[in-house]
């Protein structure tokens, strides 16, 4: 039996896996949008997920049976469904308009909302350091947006469209994951994700095109099975990471993210000077990217550094 120092090793490294998972995923989504459109590579990533998780849980004999839904449970599973579904369209249809290094930056406002919503909500405390992170991700977003920013006075500006539609995106995530908070009471993670991917398919399919899959190149196709697995296996890293180790520093790992994308990008433009679809950023965008990632883990710390400060009062 693995002891506890391996457990939070695994635990760590299962997280790092999921925050380079979705680090990379924008940068192949937009590759992906210049042959299909948003709402069918949505469709397919929730599909696939889906009838993996379905038999995943079925194998395991752990799906999800008529009395685990009450009226009040089914309401607030149709709206976290709507919130995920919408978070991902969001941020998809995003890339748009944005490359991936914005995309993946501007989505870590999801750690202020869900923080805020906390507070408002939850009545969760509102303490010195999370102030200071709060403090850290605003300061990073205008830095990294410094040569831009006068751009974003005017609507007229693809980019702050883009902007706008990604702040929508963790907005819808946050309500999905403040409503997650309610559903964990009835349901594990691994069988919330399947009811949302389950309900999901039927609402997003009258607005899809699946049969434009026909018509994808082979690198296309890889794209998009990519697309699909970095759904099963990101978020099953992150649901395993949370059997290992502690909520919040999975959560502090998984806002590494931008820095991957970032990373990445970095690298493909050595490799592939001509490469277009990337913002090419500064030492000063570069360095408003890590504040605003410090500022998410402090954030994200919050709950240990209280836990851990309760436990020395006792």
């Amino acid at each position: 039996m693995p002891n506890p120092t391996q457990r939070h090793i695994l635990g760590f490294f299962l997280a790092l896996t999921a925050a380079v998972m979705w680090g990379i995923l924008p940068v192949a989504l937009k590759e992906l949008l210049t042959a299909m459109d948003t709402s069918t590579i949505i469709w397919y990533r929730f599909l696939v997920a889906g009838i993996v998780l379905g038999f995943w849980l079925a194998f395991k004999k752990d799906l999800p049976g008529k009395s685990d839904f009450s009226k009040h449970t089914v309401l607030i599973l149709l709206i976290a469904t709507l919130g995920l579904s919408a978070n991902y369209f969001f941020f998809t249809f995003s890339l748009n308009f944005v490359n991936g290094e914005t995309s993946e930056v501007v989505i870590q406002l999801s750690t202020l909302f869900l923080m805020m919503g906390g507070v408002f909500i939850y009545k969760e405390s509102f303490v010195f350091p999370q102030k200071i992170g709060v403090l850290l991700i605003l300061s990073g977003l205008l830095l990294f947006f410094n040569e831009r920013l006068r751009e974003f006075m005017s609507f007229e500006n693809r980019e702050t469209i883009g902007v706008i539609i990604v702040v929508l995106a963790a907005l819808t995530w946050t309500v999905y994951a403040l409503l997650q908070k309610k559903l964990f009471r009835q349901f594990s993670s691994v069988k919330i994700l399947f009811l949302i991917y389950l309900c999901s398919v039927p609402i997003i399919f009258p607005f899809t095109k699946p049969l434009s899959a026909l018509s994808l190149t082979a690198f296309e196709i890889g794209l998009l099975t990519f697309c699909c697995l970095n759904t099963l296996i990101a978020y099953g890293c992150f649901a395993e990471a949370l059997n290992c180790w502690d909520a919040s520093k999975v959560s502090a790992v998984l806002t590494l993210a931008p820095l991957f994308t970032i990373s990445f990008l970095k690298i493909l433009v050595i490799i592939v000077p001509t490469y277009e679809f990337t913002d090419r950023l500064g030492l000063l965008s570069i360095i408003g990217a890590i504040l605003l990632v410090m500022g998410s883990v402090l954030t994200a710390l919050v709950p240990a550094f209280q836990r851990q400060y309760s436990e020395l009062k006792k």
